[in-house]
């Protein structure tokens, strides 16, 4: 009787446990592509105002880093808790 009881909570968990990954997994995604977008926007107007190429990559990388950063402190949060 426990194990069943047992298997039938986990069962009933399983369809919750899905859809947080889910929105994790959306919300990992559209946070890429914003900081994408950020970065190339960031580039486009250094590059505008003169600054070379390069350097203006150099600065907008910083972003990704940031995103990185911020990934990785979420990792490290969840696998405390």
């Amino acid at each position: 009787m426990g194990k069943t009881r047992m298997a039938l909570t986990i069962l009933s968990a399983f369809p919750y446990v899905v859809r947080l990954l889910c929105s994790l997994l959306v919300a990992w995604l559209t946070l890429s592509w914003k900081v994408r977008k950020t970065r190339k926007a960031f580039e486009k107007e250094l590059i505008k105002q003169g600054m070379s190429e390069e350097d203006a990559k150099r600065l907008s990388a910083q972003y990704k880093i940031l995103k990185d950063n911020l990934i990785s402190g979420l990792k490290r949060y969840i696998r405390i808790s």
